[in-house]
C-alpha cells in the first residue's frame, strides 16, 4: 500500500472515532432527556441529567473537533507528500511514534477518570454528586472502549510508516 492510501485509511478509521463521540453525546443527551421527562426529580437524579447534559455536549464538540482534526491532516499530508515524499513520511513517522507511544497515556488517563468516578458513586454521599458521577463513568468508560478500537489503525499507520523510513 503506498503512503497516501495508509494516510488516507488512518484518517478515515480517525474520522469514524469522531463519529462515535458524537455518537456517544447525542446518547447522553438522551439520557438526559429521558430524566428530564420520565424520572422523578430526585437529588441523584438531576446530578445525571446535568452531567449527562454536559459530558454529551463537550464529547459531541470534541468529536466534531476531531473530524475536523482528521481532515486537516489529510489535506496537509496530500500537500506535503506532492512537495516531498521524503519529508512527509519523515516527520508522520516522528508524530505517529509520539501518537503511538501516548495512547497507553491517554487510556491510563480515561480509565483513572472513571475510576474517580466509580470512587465518588462508592464513597460519597451525596445524591447529587453520584449522578453527576455516573455520568462522567459512562463518558470515559465510552471513550476507553471507542480509543481502543481505533488503535489497530494507529499501528498498521505506524507500521506503514516505520516500513517506509527503513527503506
Amino acid at each position: 500500500m503506498n503512503i497516501l492510501q495508509s494516510l488516507e485509511a488512518y484518517t478515515s478509521a480517525q474520522k469514524w472515532v469522531g463519529i462515535n463521540f458524537i455518537i456517544l453525546g447525542t446518547l447522553l443527551l438522551l439520557l438526559a432527556g429521558i430524566i428530564t421527562f420520565f424520572v422523578t426529580k430526585t437529588p441523584l437524579a438531576s446530578g445525571m441529567k446535568w452531567g449527562a447534559l454536559v459530558t454529551g455536549l463537550l464529547i459531541i464538540f470534541g468529536g466534531f473537533g476531531y473530524g475536523n482534526f482528521n481532515n486537516k491532516i489529510l489535506k496537509e499530508g496530500e500537500i506535503a507528500i506532492q512537495k516531498s515524499s521524503n519529508e512527509f513520511i519523515q516527520s508522520e513517522y516522528e508524530r505517529m511514534e509520539k501518537v503511538d507511544k501516548g495512547f497507553l497515556t491517554y487510556q491510563l488517563t480515561f480509565a483513572a477518570f472513571a475510576i474517580a468516578a466509580i470512587i465518588v458513586i462508592l464513597f460519597i454521599h451525596s445524591p447529587f454528586l453520584k449522578g453527576i458521577a455516573f455520568s462522567v463513568a459512562i463518558l470515559f468508560i465510552g471513550l476507553l472502549i471507542i480509543e481502543g478500537f481505533s488503535h489497530p489503525s494507529i499501528k498498521a499507520y505506524a507500521a506503514e510508516l516505520r516500513n517506509e523510513v527503513q527503506k
